[in-house]
């Protein structure tokens, strides 16, 4: 009986993480829908310091899950000036391969190290235009300045640079994330490595294996419409499951990372800050350099498969005195609705209005 009980116990963990996260997003949107609404009133500057405050309260909820609970090990090499950065925070592009559904959550680590007092409110992501039909979140990260891009079909120029706009006009500062690959490398994914590694030499380029020959489009708009851009951090993420023997190029998934087993369960990040006045801007350039930024990632996740990496500096992970009022925050406003049914009306409209809100994205052309 008390084996069951543990089995049982131990099925159940990936739920609390991924529940909490996820059932986080009612009230979350609840609270936006309300600042949303108070933006037609008060000052827009009052407005996006109240939205900001509320994506901060939340990206530390994601850090409580990602770094707290899940015990994960961080070791970062390379810029790390980055990490120690104090004083008003950076205008970043970051580019980064991309392996799993935990990626997004790098950029965040960082942005919690950076400056004084965090700066992840500045986290956006460059994304596949079908997340904009995720109930409330889609809306919501539009509205916080997270740009769509069509992977297939006509490329819809207007909304990216109306995007692009806002950002470079905002209260600063903003990281906005590119994954210039397009789509998550994995082990199955072999037809793909294979056509990436045929365009590779069609163009005289050597083929790349841990890495899929990048697209240039989203980095050049980003670079033509940003003059408020001071660097680019160039984000190599390895992850310490992938080194399991018969494991490589198998990145853990969200369930994995944070409540899979303790055994190489290591992040490595390499980063490397580059002023944007080393960046190419003309289009031919700006795509040899970005394929030869792949090249030197393929190079390091080649490197961190056959050797035991060294020379990384190894990251506390975040207090949790800065992750912990957020977790309460959120856990505190789902279980309100048990003591008031007002908020749980709240909830209810916000959940039903998730099809107006899609609605209203397509009636603005935001996608």
């Amino acid at each position: 009986m008390l084996i069951s009980l543990t089995v049982a116990v131990d099925a159940l963990k990936p739920i609390v993480p991924c529940s909490l996260l996820s059932l986080s997003m009612v009230p979350f949107a609840s609270c936006a829908i309300v600042i949303g609404g108070a933006s037609w009133i008060v000052p827009s500057h009052i407005a996006q310091k109240l939205d900001n405050m509320l994506y901060k309260s939340y990206m530390r909820l994601c850090l409580f899950v990602f770094e707290n609970l899940s015990g994960v090990e961080i070791t970062v090499y390379g810029s790390k000036e980055v990490l120690n950065k104090s004083g008003a925070p950076e205008n970043a592009l970051l580019v980064s391969n991309h392996q799993s559904n935990v990626d997004w959550i790098i950029p965040v680590m960082l942005a919690a190290r950076h400056g004084d007092g965090g700066n992840e409110q500045a986290f956006r992501v460059m994304v596949k235009n079908s997340i904009h039909l995720v109930p409330m979140f889609g809306w919501y990260i539009f509205q916080h300045g997270y740009i769509y891009v069509r992977r297939f079909g006509e490329f819809i120029g207007a909304p990216v640079l109306r995007q692009l706009n806002w950002l470079n006009q905002s209260m600063p500062p903003y990281w906005l994330l590119i994954f210039p690959e397009g789509t998550r490398l994995t082990a199955k994914k072999k037809k793909l490595v294979k056509s990436s590694n045929q365009f590779l030499e069609s163009n005289g380029r050597q083929p790349m294996q841990n890495v899929l020959c990048p697209r240039s489009g989203g980095l050049q708009l980003a670079l033509d419409n940003l003059s408020t851009l001071d660097a680019i951090y160039d984000v190599t993420v390895m992850y310490g499951q992938m080194r399991v023997p018969e494991r490589r190029g198998m990145a853990p998934g969200m369930f994995d990372f944070c409540c899979g087993p303790q055994t190489f369960k290591h992040l490595h990040i390499h980063l490397n800050r580059i002023p944007i006045e080393q960046v190419p801007k003309e289009k031919l350039s700006l795509r040899n350099w970005t394929i030869d930024r792949f090249v030197e990632k393929d190079r390091i996740i080649d490197e961190f498969y056959s050797d035991s990496p060294e020379g990384g500096t190894p990251l506390p992970c975040v207090p949790i005195s800065q992750t912990l009022p957020s977790t309460l925050f959120f856990s505190a406003a789902l279980l309100a609705p048990f003591f008031s049914r007002t908020i749980g009306r709240i909830y209810l409209l916000t959940i039903a209005s998730s099809p107006l809100l899609i609605a209203w994205l397509h009636i603005r052309k935001c996608v």
